[in-house]
C-alpha cells in the first residue's frame, strides 16, 4: 500500500526555501504511524538515500523536525554535516516556520546508530525515537524521543524544547523524506504577475525620470532649521542584507560609474567594522549633497555584530565617524571622540533597515527581534524608519529578467505586506531595491528604484525636522531625549 504523506504544499515550499532548492521534491521513505517506530526499519528504508528530512507531528498540533545534509548509513558514530538544521513548521496547528542552524560542534551534527532512529546533535538536540514501538495508526504515542536544543543546534539563540515543539514529544506520526526533483507544475503567469497597467506602485521607467530623480535628490536641502545642513540616515541590517551596497549604489549614480567605496560582499560576519558617515558629491570634486548615509556594523544572529546597547548613542549622534566597533567594550561617554554635546545636526533623522527579501520568511527570530528593537527605539524618539527590501532580482524570475516589472510582482507585494505586518510599519515606508552587485556599468532601472527610495527617505527626514521644529529652533534637545 502506498504511503500517504502528511507534509503540506506550504510545508514543502518552506523547506525548499530553507534548502535553497526551489525544484526540490520530497519522496516519503518511512512513516512511523503505519510502519512502526522501529530503528531497524528506519535504517533499512532510509540508509544511503542521500540527504533526508525528518518531520514529526505531535499531540498538540506542532510540526517540527530536522534536515540531515549527509545520508544515514548506520555508521555507529557521529557525523559532521554542518548544513544540517532543525526546524519548526507549525505551532499549535498554525503555520509558524523557524529554522535552527547547526552553529556549534558541527562534527556532531548527526548521530548515526543502527539501534536508534534519527538523532540530531552531539547533545541529542533532537533524538526522534529509540527502542521499538508498534504503529499507532492515528493515535498518540510516546516513543522515547528527547530534545536538548542548544548543544549543536541554535547555541546562544535562545531556543529550547518549548520553542521547538511545544515541549511535547508524544507523536501522531514521524515521517522521513528523501530529496529529489519535483515534477514541474506550470503556474499561470497571472498568479505571479499583475496585468500591465495594474502595478501596485506607479513608476516611469525612462532616462528622463532617472535624471529628474537624480536632480531632485541633488537639489534637496533640509527645510526647517539652518543648524542642520545635512540629514543623517542610519543604515542598519543583517550581515549581507545590502545596507553598505545601498550607499555604493547611490554613490555610483553620482560618480557616473559603479563604485565600491563601502566594503560589501557575502561573508558570514560583518565587513563593516567601523561607523562611517558617508557623504555623496553631486559631481566629482563638487559640493557634497545635503544628506549623509551612516553605515553601521551588521546584525548577526548570535551575540556578535552590532550591539543594540550601542544603538541609542548612534541615534543620538554621540558616535564619531570611523569609530571602531568593539564586541568587548560598549560605546560610552568615555569612548574616544564621544560627542557629549551632540546637536540636532549630529542626530539620526531617519533609519533605513535593510532586509534581504529572500530571507524574510526564514529569518531567525533573534534577528527579527533585533530589527524590531531598532525600529521601536527609533519610534520612541520620533525618528521615522523605512525598510529597504534588497535583492528583488533574486526573488522573482520576471523581475530578474526585467526590473521594471517589480511593481507587478505578486510575490514582492506579498513580502512588502509580510514585513509591514511583522514590524508594524506602513507599507509606503517599504521600498524594493536592487543594489549594484554583478553590474559593471550603470543601469537606469536600478538607479530609478534607488533614487525613488532615497527621495522618500529624505522626505521622511524633513517630516522629523518639521515635527521637532521648536526643539530645533532652540537646540533644546532635552525635549527629544528618551530614557532607555
Amino acid at each position: 500500500m502506498a504511503l500517504r504523506k502528511r507534509l503540506t504544499e506550504e510545508d514543502e515550499d518552506q523547506l525548499r526555501e530553507w534548502l535553497g532548492k526551489p525544484d526540490a521534491g520530497f519522496e516519503l521513505l518511512f512513516k512511523a504511524s503505519t510502519q512502526g517506530y522501529n530503528s531497524a526499519t528506519f535504517h533499512q528504508l532510509c540508509n544511503n538515500k542521500g540527504p533526508t528530512v525528518t518531520v514529526a507531528y505531535n499531540a498538540i498540533g506542532w510540526v517540527f523536525g530536522g534536515y540531515a545534509s549527509e545520508p544515514w548509513t548506520s555508521r555507529g558514530s557521529y557525523v559532521q554535516a554542518p548544513d544540517s538544521f532543525l526546524f519548526r513548521l507549525s505551532n499549535a496547528n498554525k503555520f509558524d516556520p523557524l529554522k535552527i542552524p547547526a552553529n556549534q560542534y558541527v562534527q556532531n551534527c548527526l548521530y548515526d546508530l543502527q539501534d536508534r532512529g534519527p538523532v540530531f546533535g552531539g547533545g541529542h538536540d533532537f533524538q526522534v525515537f529509540t527502542g521499538t514501538y508498534q504503529a499507532n495508526n492515528g493515535n498518540f504515542i510516546n516513543a522515547n524521543g528527547s530534545s536538548n536544543i542548544g548543544y549543536t543546534y541554535g547555541n546562544g539563540m535562545g531556543h529550547n524544547v518549548n520553542t521547538f515543539c511545544g515541549g511535547n514529544l508524544s507523536y501522531l506520526d514521524v515521517e522521513v523524506y528523501s530529496i529529489g526533483k519535483r515534477e514541474e507544475k506550470e503556474v499561470p503567469i497571472e498568479k505571479k504577475m499583475l496585468q500591465e497597467g495594474k502595478e501596485w506602485r506607479k513608476v516611469q521607467w525612462s532616462d528622463e525620470e532617472r535624471e529628474r530623480l537624480k536632480q531632485q535628490v541633488a537639489g534637496y536641502k533640509p527645510q526647517v532649521c539652518s543648524s542642520v545642513s545635512q540629514v543623517n540616515v542610519l543604515l542598519v541590517g543583517q550581515v549581507g542584507s545590502g545596507k553598505s551596497s545601498f550607499f555604493n549604489t547611490i554613490n555610483s549614480i553620482y560618480k557616473g560609474r559603479v563604485s565600491s567605496q563601502a566594503m560589501a560582499g557575502s561573508q558570514p560576519h560583518s565587513l563593516t567594522t567601523r561607523y562611517r558617515t558617508y557623504e555623496v558629491r553631486g559631481e566629482r570634486h563638487g559640493e557634497t549633497l545635503c544628506f549623509r548615509l551612516c553605515d553601521t556594523m551588521g546584525l548577526e544572529d548570535a551575540n556578535t555584530g552590532l550591539d543594540l546597547d550601542d544603538l541609542p548613542y548612534l541615534l543620538d549622534g554621540n558616535v564619531p565617524d570611523r569609530y571602531q566597533f568593539n564586541a568587548a567594550v560598549n560605546i560610552s561617554p568615555a569612548t574616544p571622540g564621544f560627542k557629549n554635546m551632540a546637536g540636532m545636526k549630529d542626530r539620526t533623522h531617519c533609519v533605513a533597515l535593510a532586509m534581504d527579501i529572500c530571507n524574510i520568511s526564514v529569518m531567525p527570530q533573534g534577528a527579527m527581534d533585533k530589527i524590531k528593537t531598532i525600529y521601536n527605539k527609533a519610534l520612541k524618539r520620533g525618528i521615522p524608519s523605512v525598510v529597504l527590501l534588497t535583492k528583488v532580482d533574486k526573488a522573482c524570475e520576471f523581475v530578474a529578467e526585467d526590473l521594471s516589472t517589480v511593481y507587478r510582482s505578486r510575490f514582492i507585494l506579498e513580502k512588502v505586506k509580510e514585513v509591514s505586518e511583522k514590524l508594524g510599519l506602513p507599507e509606503y515606508h517599504i521600498f524594493p531595491v536592487q543594489n549594484y552587485s554583478k553590474q559593471t556599468s550603470l543601469d537606469t532601472q536600478i538607479d530609478i528604484l534607488a533614487l525613488s527610495a532615497l527621495t522618500q527617505i529624505l522626505g521622511f527626514a524633513d517630516d522629523y525636522l518639521d515635527e521637532h521644529y521648536e526643539a530645533l529652533a532652540t537646540e533644546n534637545l532635552q525635549k527629544l531625549n528618551v530614557k532607555e
